[in-house]
């Protein structure tokens, strides 16, 4: 009734208290710290006090922006936010700040920001004026409202296969927000007895459609290349940054492949067993699973050849910023007890260097 009688302009000498937060007292402390520390969601603190999100957030914001510091916006004795108020809070939505962030500074609700959002640009669309920038400057957040259009892309590249990281890659929604997105969609497919591709009815992922861990196509077309050259399969996989069990189910599959077609895979040569001298300091091939992981990211934007060049020379440059840290570094008291523990250092004894004592003159000395 209230808000009917707002958009009819109607007026009343009645005047209503501002609603008050839902939380207050000890329940509010301990709110904050489950935010503050252990760093619960809106929607858990929501569900912790038997509130909604809306409420919790609204709740714990309020009073954050007095401790933190800020000036909350200014209000008259019925609690209503005055002219100056308003105006400060325009200001805030003219420089495109987050809703939340406007909550924090200004200690008003989720619901105001809104509604002064609504009325500023309806006032700026009447005079001819450009509207305001979206919240956040267009920057993907948690918190931004999405469109139903988006929300429906989102859903779609869900129902293709793909997860959560690269969707809000593709489509610049945050991944929080896909997450949401993807825990209703979970939720509608169960009621109707389906589920995600790749995933059951709880939406535990068990196959990824695609993802920076694969071995790409143009790996695979350089090991079979090697293979048909006659180089082993331990030497082909880490010449390519290729796992050995991973290179052997695609030397198999290659193997019947070829088989199909009435050929053999030829042998690989061996030249036995070689001694080779430890490489220091070596920037190929990448070592462990995490470096085979990161290199294979590169391998999204950029071919194998030049990936391999982008790896070794960003190697050997943190190898020399290594080796320059280390050479300006002044060892401490513990440090040099621990070389000399690991036997990379020694205690010699000490002795005297006649030529840095100063030596004067006999007749200087009888004076």
């Amino acid at each position: 009734m209230q808000v009917k009688a707002h958009k009819l302009g109607l007026k009343t000498a009645h005047r209503n208290p501002a609603p008050r937060p839902r939380l207050g007292g000890e329940n509010l402390d301990e709110a904050i710290r489950l935010r503050e520390v252990e760093n619960w969601s809106f929607s858990a603190i929501g569900t912790h006090f038997g509130i909604c999100e809306a409420s919790a957030c609204n709740a714990v914001t309020i009073a954050l922006c007095v401790r933190r510091g800020y000036r909350p916006a200014e209000r008259d004795q019925h609690g209503r936010l005055t002219a100056e108020g308003i105006e400060r809070l325009r200001y805030a939505l003219k420089k495109g700040y987050k809703g939340i962030d406007i909550q924090l500074r200004l200690g008003v609700s989720a619901a105001c920001v809104s509604e002064q959002r609504r009325r500023y640009n309806r006032e700026l669309l009447a005079r001819g004026k450009a509207a305001l920038p979206p919240p956040g400057g267009g920057e993907a957040y948690s918190g931004v409202k999405l469109s139903p259009a988006k929300r429906r892309q989102v859903e779609e590249l869900f129902l293709q296969g793909l997860g959560t990281q690269k969707i809000a890659e593709r489509t610049g929604v945050s991944k929080t927000s896909c997450t949401r997105i993807r825990g209703r969609l979970i939720r509608s497919l169960r009621r109707k007895g389906e589920s995600l591709p790749g995933c059951d009815s709880c939406g535990v992922r068990h196959v990824h459609a695609e993802s920076a861990r694969f071995v790409t196509d143009e790996q695979k077309d350089l090991l079979r290349a090697m293979l048909l050259d006659r180089v082993p399969v331990q030497r082909a996989a880490r010449e390519l940054a290729i796992g050995a069990s991973t290179a052997y189910r695609l030397r198999d599959a290659f193997a019947a492949e070829l088989a199909g077609e009435g050929r053999a895979l030829p042998p690989p040569r061996r030249p036995g067993r070689v001694r080779h001298a430890p490489m220091r300091n070596s920037c190929w091939p990448p070592a462990s699973p995490q470096e085979i992981y990161a290199f294979r990211r590169l391998l999204g934007c950029m071919g194998f050849a030049e990936a391999k060049a982008h790896w070794q020379d960003t190697r050997r440059e943190e190898a020399r910023i290594a080796r320059e840290a280390a050479a300006t570094h002044k060892l401490t008291f513990e440090e040099q007890l621990a070389k000399v523990a690991s036997g990379e250092l020694r205690i010699t004894r000490g002795f005297v260097r006649n030529h840095l004592e100063p030596r004067l003159p006999a007749q200087a000395v009888d004076a």
